[in-house]
């Protein structure tokens, strides 16, 4: 009786190791949650050279700001390292906005490594809403064109030259503004306090109908990507 009970615990043992717990993305503790309102959240994801995420869940459509890319590789749950993808994936440039929409339809349940030598980190925006089918509107100021355009996000940048001034005009949806470079930027938003965007990585949220003035108060031009949340 008992070898038969420990050959019954031994069968048994490696599906219980193997069992993982899935999180919400936004619970992930790499994937650190900054901003949460009724129609977007903002994640600011941060993996330091050899850590590795806990298993997570994508079901909504994301925009991705890159700030300080690094090469990482993904495992999707019941999978091998890198899947019928490349094992590593190249790291984007400082500044790219990506998105990814297909989260909606087709949710993927994945971790990520970074086997890099550097930090990984990027600002991420998640469309909470039912997106916008047409994809033809501009931005209200057509100075800024639009860079990429999908169902759920449209994106822009802006680079200001040193005491340079930029006033952005009222909007129709949420927009999140991030700093990309370094740099010195003050946001007056036309309620609210203003604040300071005081290196690449921080953000604001502007919320619908609400115009804002940026100034950049440093030396040097800094650059701002701009998602809309459609």
């Amino acid at each position: 009786m008992r070898i038969l009970f420990a050959v019954v615990l031994l069968a048994t043992t490696p599906l219980v190791l193997a069992a993982e717990t899935v999180v919400p993305v936004h619970e992930e503790p790499r994937h650190r949650l900054v901003h949460e309102g009724p129609e977007l959240r903002v994640l600011d994801v941060e993996i330091v050279p050899g850590d590795t995420t806990l298993f997570h869940r994508h079901d909504a459509p994301i925009a991705y700001v890159y700030i300080s890319p690094a090469p990482t590789k993904a495992q999707v749950l019941g999978e091998e390292w890198g899947g019928a993808s490349p094992n590593t994936s190249p790291a984007p440039a400082v500044g790219s906005i990506l998105f990814n929409e297909t989260y909606a339809t087709a949710p993927v349940e994945h971790r990520v490594t970074n086997p890099g030598e550097v930090p990984f980190r990027l600002i991420a925006i998640l469309n909470r809403g039912p997106g916008q089918a047409d994809g033809t509107e501009e931005f209200l100021d057509e100075k800024y064109p639009v860079e990429t355009s999908g169902r759920w996000f449209r994106s822009s940048r802006r680079t200001l030259a040193s005491q340079e001034t930029w006033a952005w005009e009222s909007h129709r949806r949420p927009v999140v503004v991030v700093q990309v470079s370094s740099g010195s930027v003050v946001v007056e938003p036309g309620t609210g306090s203003s604040s300071t965007l005081q290196s690449a990585g921080d953000f604001i949220v502007l919320r619908p109908e609400n115009p804002a003035r940026f100034r950049n108060a440093g030396g040097e031009p800094a650059t701002l990507a701009i998602v809309e949340v459609r």
